[in-house]
């Protein structure tokens, strides 16, 4: 199936274009001024602060900025909009009515799946938030933040001046797809998580094969330097940006596998390393996070930058991408329903695609870049695109295309705000083969199989950095 793409996205980056704009993210006074948190033109993270002409997209106001009632701490988080009913359902039948308004990889499920795939439209919510230290950070950034100013196109925008960076959104006015694909690939999903974790393959009939692992990230750079560790294997490369560690617990054939490792601001290439109890050894593990390597747990179904819909993965570029725009799409949000206790694999999976019944959509605009592969690498697809949330940075779809140039694989990330926390996550995800029929849902879904003693993540808690090195995984690694 093939799609045509929106004409505004040209491929108009050059390399000898990328290295001028090595130096030059900065932007002007003038463009600075447009950022605040109230009576500007911009929010402080760069989304639009009016909404639409039609009133469809309501002005932002702040988003979530208080839990709602009924939410107890450390407990599961509440739909703050319950209340709300649906305004209509696009269908198999009728989307082409709302073709201008739906992804490339959207209608393509409705031309897969006609008779299942559904989006019910519920009022648009604006409900993105963040910390006030997260807002100064951005507002620094926009008139700061410089990439490190490499010569070398594939790098010229992998890596980020440490000094030039504060803790907040990296661009807030992107003027480049690599300038926007930071800002997704290093969104604000607080300082430290750990949680019990879980993710799903699911067949073309619907019967899914499932998993259970324990996640612990760390984002080293929303970190001040006091929370951040002085251990030196994490101030390589100019300083660790975002580290994790994963640790199998179901199926028994992977049980007590852990991997752990991180990147750097000088180095966007992650340097993990697997500890295999079958073998009471610990080796390095390049092809983890390595572009197009299969990703953890995904039987082949996800690639490993394909998490969070499209992610910075490797030392170089491998994509050559469009200048950056923004459109209106129905997208995946506040996806609170998917949140709730009791919510089982067996009230999700379905043929082809997630149970319409637990998914929500919005109205939102979302930043759209476009990406192809430079000649001289090869990547699983050679042509893909992402959408990322104004609000939030959070991709809410991805679309990859194969090498015949047809759409293969659709992404749709449910995220809600964590709003004891104040920012946006993705709940869950689904990674949909439109070939095969098969998907794949990484691990999160934490609500799935949940015990009385179970919760939800736990952010922002002090975090072991002995998971992340080698020498720790060694240590807490049990047969």
């Amino acid at each position: 199936m093939k799609y045509p793409m929106f004409k505004q996205a040209v491929l108009v980056f050059a390399a000898s274009s990328l290295i001028t704009l090595s130096a030059t993210a900065k932007v002007s006074p003038e463009e600075v001024a447009t950022l605040g948190l109230e009576g500007t033109l911009l929010t402080p993270v760069g989304a639009v602060r009016a909404g639409n002409a039609d009133g469809s997209i309501p002005a932002w106001t702040g988003g979530i900025t208080e839990p709602p009632a009924g939410y107890t701490p450390g407990g599961w988080y509440v739909d703050p909009f319950a209340d709300d009913e649906i305004l209509f359902s696009i269908t198999g039948q009728n989307y082409k009515q709302y073709a201008d308004k739906l992804t490339a990889g959207t209608q393509a499920l409705f031309e897969r799946y006609p008779d299942t795939f559904v989006m019910n439209v519920y009022p648009t919510r604006r409900s993105g938030s963040f910390p006030d230290w997260f807002y100064e950070g951005s507002l620094h950034n926009a008139a700061n933040a410089e990439w490190c100013g490499s010569t070398e196109p594939t790098l010229a925008e992998r890596c980020i001046k440490k000094e030039s960076h504060q803790r907040g959104v990296w661009f807030p006015i992107p003027k480049t797809g690599g300038e926007v694909l930071w800002n997704h690939s290093y969104f604000y999903w607080g300082k430290s998580y750990t949680g019990t974790a879980y993710g799903m393959n699911v067949f073309a009939d619907g019967s899914y094969a499932d998993h259970m692992k324990i996640d612990r990230w760390i984002l080293a750079w929303a970190m001040t330097d006091q929370e951040m560790t002085q251990d030196a294997y994490f101030q390589r490369g100019g300083g660790a940006l975002i580290c994790g560690s994963q640790e199998d617990v179901y199926p028994p054939r992977t049980a007590g596998q852990m991997f752990g490792g991180c990147n750097s601001y000088a180095n966007n290439d992650f340097d993990a390393y697997l500890y295999i109890p079958g073998q009471r050894r610990v080796r390095k593990a390049p092809e983890i996070g390595f572009y197009d390597s299969p990703g953890t747990g995904s039987d082949g179904l996800r690639t490993a930058d394909q998490r969070w819909g499209w992610a910075i993965t490797g030392k170089e570029e491998w994509y050559e991408m469009s200048a950056p725009i923004k459109k209106e799409y129905y997208v995946p949000y506040n996806s609170y329903k998917m949140a709730q206790p009791g919510v089982t694999w067996d009230d999700l999976a379905r043929p082809g695609h997630l149970n319409p019944d637990l998914k929500r959509y919005e109205l939102h605009r979302v930043w759209v870049v476009e990406g192809r592969t430079r000649p001289q690498f090869r990547h699983l697809s050679p042509h893909r695109l992402v959408y990322a949330d104004e609000d939030t940075w959070v991709a809410t779809n991805a679309d990859m295309y194969d090498a015949q140039d047809s759409i293969w694989r659709v992404s749709e990330l449910y995220n809600i705000n964590f709003y004891n926390h104040k920012f946006t996550q993705f709940w869950g995800d689904a990674h949909m083969d439109l070939v095969n029929g098969r998907y794949a849902c990484v691990n999160s879904f934490y609500n799935i199989g949940v015990k009385d003693d179970n919760g939800p993540p736990v952010y922002n808690d002090k975090p072991d950095w002995d998971y992340q090195k080698p020498s720790g995984l060694r240590k807490r690694g049990v047969r």
